[in-house]
C-alpha cells in the first residue's frame, strides 16, 4: 500500500508540512543517524539527484522549505515515529525563525548547518 493512499488527506494545505524547529531538527537528525548520512537519508526518502540528493533535506532542516507530506510519512516510517505524533508539531511558516532553527541545530550537535544569513520568504 502506498504512503499517499494510506494517509491521503485531500486538502491542499496538507501537502506541505512545516514543523517546529526543535522537533524538525531532532527528527531529521534521527533519520541521518539511522541512514548514516544526509545523502543516504535523502535517497531513503525518494530524492534522486545524482549531484546532491541531500540538498532538499538540508533545506527542510534549516527551515527554508516545508516537508512534502508523503516524504514526511516516509521519514516517520523509516525512523519508527508515528505520523500522528509528528503532526502534533505542525506549525505556521512564520513561526520558523533563524534564531529558533540555529538554537535547535546547536542543541542537536548539527552546528555545521548553522544559518548565518537572514532569510526572505
Amino acid at each position: 500500500m502506498g504512503y499517499i493512499s494510506r494517509l491521503h488527506r485531500g486538502h491542499e494545505d496538507d501537502k506541505r508540512v512545516w514543523l517546529a524547529s526543535a522537533f524538525r531538527v531532532e527528527l531529521i537528525k534521527l533519520g541521518i543517524e539511522k541512514a548514516g548520512s544526509i545523502n543516504r537519508l535523502a535517497r531513503e526518502l525518494g530524492y534522486r539527484s545524482r549531484i546532491h540528493p541531500g540538498w532538499s533535506i538540508r533545506q527542510i532542516l534549516v527551515g527554508e522549505q516545508p516537508f512534502p507530506f508523503e516524504r514526511l510519512v516516509k521519514l516517520s516510517d523509516y525512523i519508527g515515529y508515528p505520523i500522528d505524533e509528528v503532526l502534533r508539531y505542525r506549525t505556521e511558516p512564520t513561526r520558523i525563525t533563524v534564531h529558533n532553527t540555529n538554537d535547535a541545530l546547536l542543541a542537536q550537535g548539527l552546528w555545521c548547518y548553522h544559518i548565518a544569513r537572514l532569510r526572505m520568504r
